[in-house]
């Protein structure tokens, strides 16, 4: 039970958890501008025209104070990348849950990396590039969640192959969907042509042309499949480390 304030400036156990529960808030805070500055400086920059203390100066935080979060910027890329790609991978499954049909996973899964992708297009251009200068155990533990999340549209293609619904286009076909859909970090505008939902269904019917997707002899298109809801779709690829202005200690 939590004790009263004594006299002569005794603490009570419900002040030292609300002093847990503040500093455990300022960490959080602390970490996610760490994380939206390196974000923003590697993607403008690059990793190596980023130094540890430009990381700091605009995050507004002590080099010293840094240190804490992240030995160095080797493992603020990674936290970064590492990042991206759990959130790809949990969107995806969380969007593919109960769809069976390899067109309609298809679909989903260019839904889910199209919307990533102009939603988070530093992140995203981060994650893609400059993940390669990571070396050690931690380009290989990226590797291994690039090739999992990979693996997820290698078996979606094996499977509409099987079924029939695709023709066989050899692996090189997933790597043109991923690339495909990767350069929309590079050019799309929020304020564009598309939003974020026309764009997905573009590229679904795209994707589906690639694999010359159909049933019975009639060529697929998105409009006869089901297409995620895409204000579920917009929330479920929100990264809380995309900076979504520049730092303001730039």
């Amino acid at each position: 039970m939590a004790t009263t304030n004594q006299p002569g400036g005794q603490r009570t156990s419900g002040g030292r958890m609300k002093a847990k529960s503040s500093r455990r808030a300022r960490s959080v805070r602390t970490e996610l501008q760490l994380l939206r500055a390196a974000c923003w400086l590697f993607s403008e920059r690059g990793f190596h025209g980023t130094g540890i203390r430009d990381i700091a100066e605009t995050a507004g935080v002590a080099v010293s104070g840094m240190y804490y979060y992240a030995a160095s910027k080797d493992e603020m890329l990674e936290a970064v990348t590492r990042r991206v790609m759990d959130l790809l991978m949990s969107s995806s499954e969380e969007t593919l849950r109960d769809i069976d049909d390899p067109a309609e996973r298809l679909v989903v899964l260019m839904a889910v990396h199209v919307a990533f992708h102009a939603r988070n297009p530093r992140a995203a251009k981060v994650a893609d590039h400059e993940f390669q200068a990571l070396t050690g155990d931690a380009r290989e533990g990226i590797q291994q969640l690039r090739d999992a999340y990979e693996g997820v549209w290698a078996e979606t293609l094996r499977a509409g192959v099987r079924d029939g619904v695709f023709q066989d286009r050899g692996s090189v076909a997933r790597l043109a969907l991923l690339q495909m859909a990767t350069g929309i970090a590079h050019w799309y505008r929020p304020d564009g042509e598309l939003s974020i939902p026309q764009l997905c269904e573009r590229f679904g019917d795209m994707a589906l042309s690639l694999m010359g997707a159909s049933r019975a002899g009639r060529l697929l298109q998105v409009h006869d499949l089901t297409m995620p809801d895409p204000d579920l779709l917009l929330e479920r690829v929100e990264l809380s480390i995309e900076p979504r202005n520049e730092p303001s200690h730039t």
